[in-house]
């Protein structure tokens, strides 16, 4: 994999204001310009909230996008976030890839919880994204407790996967939990995994507890961050992978031993 730098935010999201969640994006990606890609929150330019959705959610052609398609390009800097989305008469809970060529990829979340599952409509695709030269894989929130999405997201190639949360657990009860499973879907894997949450009141009461990690493809911690404040960290990634070269002791590739015929 090559080496990039990777910035991962925690940032207070106001739901139904994007003009001030786009400000507060901007300032972060004005301040890591020597990043190749900045990862947000799920669902920071809408803000999330699954009370009465429709009402804060955004059409897929709306200014903000294309504000932040300006942004990569001038930043030089491939930018991750999410808005509710309004399609048709579905709402969809989107998170965008915008290369620094202004190029979109497009998520939808596949697997909702329970409150999301009364107002949102599933995403059907895993898809990976080369982002700067790298594979890159998303998943959102209640979905990194899934392993069959970080295999599967490994099995189309991925190198990196990004995911960003909107949860009210914080604290150290949020570095207990991150780390009861996390590390195992870098680590069984192969791959770099980085995840972000929501920090603060969302305008409607609801509280998030932020977060910040990035972890190697070994499970080992490479840095983390649990305040309550808005926050980034940057952590340069990339090197050789366990898929990489000859395989031996300290370089073994799990994913790779794996006997799918046998899993049914």
């Amino acid at each position: 994999m090559r080496d990039i730098r990777l910035t991962i935010v925690q940032m207070k999201s106001l739901v139904g204001n994007p003009d001030h969640n786009l400000e507060e994006m901007e300032r972060h990606i004005m301040e890591h310009t020597d990043s190749d890609i900045i990862c947000f929150p799920e669902m920071c330019l809408s803000g999330y909230s699954t009370s009465e959705p429709e009402r804060f959610a955004l059409e897929s052609d709306n200014p903000y996008v294309s504000e932040l398609r300006r942004l990569a390009r001038g930043t030089d800097t491939a930018i991750v976030f999410g808005y509710i989305e309004k399609f048709e008469s579905l709402l969809i809970l989107r998170q965008m890839v915008i290369d620094s060529n202004g190029a979109a990829g497009i998520y939808c979340k596949t697997h909702l919880g329970s409150d999301e599952a009364k107002f949102f409509s599933a995403g059907e695709k895993i898809p990976v994204f080369n982002v700067k030269g790298v594979c890159l894989g998303l998943e959102l929130c209640v979905e990194s407790h899934i392993p069959d999405i970080s295999q599967t997201l490994r099995s189309k190639g991925a190198e990196l996967v990004l995911i960003p949360f909107s949860t009210g657990i914080t604290g150290d009860k949020r570095k207990e939990v991150w780390h009861s499973y996390l590390p195992a879907r870098a680590s069984d894997n192969g791959m770099f995994v980085a995840a972000c949450s929501s920090v603060g009141d969302n305008g409607l009461g609801t509280v998030f507890g932020g977060g910040l990690i990035a972890l190697d493809p070994k499970g080992r911690v490479i840095n983390e961050y649990y305040g309550t404040d808005e926050h980034a960290i940057t952590v340069q990634i990339g090197g050789k992978l366990p898929r990489d070269g000859p395989e031996t002791m300290k370089n073994i590739s799990y994913f790779d031993r794996r006997r799918p015929e046998l899993y049914r």
